[in-house]
């Protein structure tokens, strides 16, 4: 019965892949780390093709990418003059204090950040007409490592619950608890990250 479950989750998601590569596509350009990293499961467990997966969430990615770029400039046209956009560069500055002096690695970090940072940098990036050139380049490179990375935490998460039991309650509670730590070392991470730029920026000041 154990390994019906499985089996049963394994085959849903295997018959309504073309649905799961589409929700991968959007939750991506939306957010990313959650369906990514169900993406890397399910890819272990065979249900969706991984290099299909893979696409998906480049195309979102680039089309994230796009969009941000695209709205910043559009305001910087049109809206310069909103109280939306000092709300936005506050945001940047608080988190990314540096980003005037060094676009290339804020661009780039902020993909990895909670609370929707990634898209404020993304829009911050197109408000300030950033270079093409080097915005591509940041985001190209931000992008790979961070689809390879959740991806592959998708097949550890997956092995190693399937590892530790077959029964389908216990997986999912395992797999929970993986997000939930996952979740908490990546506010720490971010955290010390955020110290460490404002650090910089304040001696920078100084």
């Amino acid at each position: 019965m154990e390994h019906i479950s499985i089996s049963a989750i394994h085959r849903f998601v295997e018959v309504h892949a073309l649905w799961a590569y589409i929700i991968l596509y959007l939750g991506v350009i939306i957010e990313g780390e959650i369906v990514v990293i169900f993406a890397g499961i399910f890819s272990f467990l065979g249900s969706i093709n991984l290099f299909i997966a893979f696409a998906a969430i480049v195309l979102g990615g680039i089309t994230k990418s796009f969009l941000g770029y695209t709205i910043g400039y559009y305001l910087n046209k049109h809206h310069s003059h909103k109280p939306v956009i000092s709300k936005i560069e506050r945001r940047i500055s608080y988190f990314l204090p540096r980003f005037k002096e060094k676009p290339f690695w804020s661009i780039f970090i902020s993909r990895f950040f909670l609370l929707g940072i990634g898209w404020f940098t993304l829009v911050f990036a197109g408000y300030k007409n950033i270079a093409i050139k080097l915005y591509a380049k940041a985001e190209a490179l931000s992008l790979a490592l961070w689809s390879i990375g959740f991806l592959a935490l998708g097949h550890f998460f997956g092995y190693t619950a399937l590892s530790i039991s077959r029964d389908v309650r216990k997986v999912l509670v395992l797999i929970l608890i993986f997000f939930i730590l996952f979740f908490i070392l990546e506010k720490i991470i971010a955290f010390v990250v955020e110290l460490f730029t404002i650090k910089d920026f304040d001696e920078y000041e100084e």
